[in-house]
């Protein structure tokens, strides 16, 4: 319906960015009806292609670019950059005096944003992208982002943290409560009031969204202990209540508490107006969740499907659920070659407290980062350590203050989400009892204009326990 009202509208050529590699049907009926059809896209593809007149993935079978890291913000950036230079080359802007060429460096500080957001690893140009244009966030000139990052208590350099745990969850926000337009329009917008209301507005999105995500939860951890599905290879459930666009957010809590590749599915009305599932997954290490998705659709068990290797989405008709989740934990078997699940920590140093400071965070930083997928931040752990004090900051996060057995100098530690797990508890309840080893990444916290280090702790141990009782760091 979309693409026939362009064309009703006078449009003619339709631009598809981060989607339309498996869009055969919605494609073939825009080419139809006389429409050009351009796809940028890095989503996984299929041995067939769309016939549209143009398909720009890295993820094709044919292409030899090397860009497969690249989110879609990527590829369409390298787009502008190649139909610029051929503008160029033809002298374009020479004879069109009214149009002026675009510094395209200066939108650079977006395809970061973009970049780190979409998860992509952090090698080949997506390094380049994300380094440069981070160091431009602090200047940007794009008036919606620079009121974004006022609106989020930004303070001091923006980091790939804050884009991911700040500035990204806003921009989505809209998007998950039906006002998908609101992100797009503050980036795109000159007026500084503007500017201010959307970014207010986004705010006042992403609230009711943490709202409703948590119930969502709450909701799904229920619904497994009820259908018996802790243990599973995998972890399908159906919430009739759920909203939409937070199905992704939900699986991957999921995952995080159950360390199993897992998938939401809310329901929405289809074309024909009947309610269709709309699932949403991820997954864990070795195993690629979109092919799951391609395979299930030509098994006939779901009406669309694709995404990444650790995330994806589908439709499904709900009288396939169960015999779809039935093929989605056979799948992961079989990738996982019939293997269970084994987590470990890579442990890259050890550190003591007193041996943490700014100093040594930023030069990791400076030579290592920036810090993503594929390239993950260095895990330290911190042993023998004494923590002093601990509780409950916002909702479920657990804060501690920690030093070495000896004592000294003494830092701030954090468990994210962990209130109520067994590192949470742990750290709450056992912490006069125990010396533990702590594992994590360090940070630098800028708080009244002095630099202090911080650990965001990610696994824990009890130093003094003969069994060395392991401490789980499942998030809820």
């Amino acid at each position: 319906k979309a693409l026939s009202d362009l064309k009703a509208d006078g449009t003619d050529i339709v631009i598809m960015a981060d989607c339309g590699t498996t869009a055969f049907d919605a494609v073939e009926q825009g080419r139809s009806i006389g429409l050009d059809i351009v796809i940028l896209d890095h989503h996984e593809t299929e041995d067939a292609l769309p016939e549209a007149n143009f398909l720009i993935n890295p993820k094709r079978p044919d292409d030899s670019s090397g860009y497969d890291m690249m989110a879609a913000v990527g590829v369409s950036y390298m787009t502008c950059i190649a139909i610029n230079n051929v503008l160029r080359n033809e002298r374009f802007y020479e004879t069109n005096h009214d149009i002026i060429e675009p510094n395209l460096k200066n939108m650079m500080d977006l395809v970061a944003l973009g970049t780190v957001c979409d998860m992509v690893p952090l090698t080949g140009p997506n390094r380049l992208f994300v380094r440069r244009g981070f160091e431009m966030m602090a200047d940007t000139e794009n008036v919606g982002l620079k009121t974004l990052i006022e609106t989020a208590n930004i303070s001091g350099p923006v980091t790939p943290m804050h884009a991911g745990f700040a500035l990204g969850p806003r921009i989505n926000a809209g998007s998950r409560v039906h006002r998908s337009e609101i992100g797009a329009c503050l980036l795109s917008t000159d007026d500084k009031n503007e500017a201010i209301e959307l970014s207010y507005q986004l705010q006042e999105c992403n609230e009711k969204r943490k709202k409703i995500q948590n119930e969502m939860t709450a909701r799904a951890n229920n619904i497994i202990m009820a259908q018996e599905l802790e243990g599973r290879p995998g972890i399908v459930i159906s919430d009739p209540d759920g909203h939409p666009g937070l199905g992704g957010l939900v699986a991957g809590r999921i995952k995080e508490k159950y360390g199993v590749p897992a998938c939401c599915i809310t329901f929405a009305p289809g074309p024909d107006g009947e309610l269709e599932g709309r699932g949403s997954g991820r997954s864990i290490k070795g195993v690629n969740i979109a092919d799951i998705f391609i395979n299930a659709r030509a098994e006939g068990l779901l009406v669309k499907g694709g995404g990444h290797t650790m995330a994806g989405g589908f439709t499904i008709e709900q009288n396939k659920i169960n015999e779809f989740r039935d093929f989605f934990e056979k799948s992961v078997k079989e990738q996982l070659d019939n293997k269970p699940v084994v987590e470990d920590i890579a442990i890259d140093g050890i550190i003591s407290a007193r041996g943490v400071k700014p100093e040594f965070v930023r030069l990791i930083e400076n030579h290592v980062g920036p810090f993503g997928q594929a390239n993950p931040e260095p895990t330290f752990i911190l042993p023998n350590v004494k923590i002093h004090q601990s509780d409950i900051v916002g909702k479920d996060h657990v804060r501690c203050i920690v030093s070495d057995r000896e004592g000294g100098v003494r830092i701030k530690a954090v468990a994210f989400r962990a209130a109520e797990t067994s590192l949470g508890q742990a750290i709450l309840k056992d912490y006069a009892y125990h010396e533990f080893h702590l594992t994590g990444q360090l940070k630098v916290d800028n708080w009244n204009g002095n630099d202090r280090v911080e650990l965001h702790i990610t696994d824990a141990v009890f130093a003094n326990s003969a069994q060395q009782q392991a401490v789980k760091a499942k998030s809820a």
